[in-house]
């Protein structure tokens, strides 16, 4: 029974993995669900974290020694918080490898651009008032975290987990691969994990992604409902007008007016920021992802 941890990244297509791919009983048991990913390995602080607890926890998740079955532990909750700066990726991918053995590594990445437009975008959903600028550039007061960057130089926790699980067990696969080409992303994962090609006539889902973004032109009208709607990112919002907060925030995902002009000054803007960022980040992710990443639009180093 061979075991599959995919800790993220997010936003690369891992709610349809955990919804729709390693639902497949056929191939895949997924061992836990996002709550209980977090209960068990994320939430505990380093003083209440035990190893003998989780350990025995995901013990008895696992399939039967006889079983075919790949055994999978999903969850992007395991590469950190993006909004604090992923500071605990290191020290998750660490408690994984102290109480999983033996393991193969599935990272899913995405083109830093888009990723970074569609994590702005997530910010906004999900309660944050920042422009576009101050969200990319902000510097907290010390003591204090924020996003960064950084954490789009995806190389980093790939060495990280081969240093861990052995360079042989990581693979990374872009998310561009899982949207243009569902079968192949499917194939190349099924013969990473098993060591062998997939039997003849089995296909992958082609259920379509279940997450749903605001549009850019959503963005003014969201950042102000935001002031009156409790949120994960401001949970201490003006709760008295929640009702218009609310109203505002479903009036906001139907806004197709002036969208064209603001995706553009949004990629413009992201453009000047990441150019010459992640090349070299890129370059050295390479060596783990089995097809070009300059084809799918990453940037690269020559």
């Amino acid at each position: 029974m061979t075991l599959l941890i995919h800790p993220g990244f997010h936003k690369t297509g891992t709610t349809w993995m955990q919804e729709v791919l390693f639902k497949d009983e056929r191939l895949f048991n997924l061992m836990f669900d996002q709550l209980e990913t977090d209960a068990l390995l994320v939430r505990p602080h380093d003083f209440q974290f035990s190893k003998q607890d989780a350990t025995a926890s995901i013990d008895a998740r696992r399939s039967a020694a006889d079983s075919n079955l790949i055994d999978v532990i999903s969850s992007e909750l395991l590469c950190g918080n993006m909004f604090s700066g992923s500071r605990d990726s290191r020290i998750l991918a660490e408690r994984l490898f102290a109480v999983t053995g033996p393991a193969k590594i599935l990272l899913t990445v995405r083109a830093q651009r888009p990723m970074l437009k569609s994590v702005y975008l997530q910010y906004v959903k999900r309660g944050g008032r920042k422009s576009l600028t101050d969200f990319l550039n902000f510097e907290p007061e010390p003591g204090y975290n924020w996003f960064r960057p950084e954490i789009f130089e995806f190389h980093h926790l790939a060495d990280h987990y081969a240093s861990l699980f052995g360079a042989q067990n990581i693979l990374v696969l872009p998310q561009e691969l899982l949207i243009g080409d569902r079968q192949a992303f499917f194939e190349i994962l099924m013969k990473f994990v098993t060591g062998e090609a997939l039997v003849e006539g089995m296909s992958v889902s082609n259920e379509k992604g279940v997450g749903i973004s605001p549009p850019s032109s959503a963005i003014p009208m969201l950042r102000f409902a935001n002031l009156l709607r409790k949120t994960p990112v401001n949970p201490e919002a003006m709760t008295s007008f929640s009702g218009v907060g609310d109203l505002l925030t479903s009036l906001s995902y139907r806004m197709r007016f002036g969208r064209k002009r603001k995706d553009a000054n949004i990629s413009r803007e992201i453009k000047s920021f990441a150019d010459g960022r992640y090349g070299v980040s890129n370059t050295k992710l390479q060596s783990y992802v089995p097809v070009d990443l300059s084809d799918l639009g990453y940037e690269t180093q020559s």
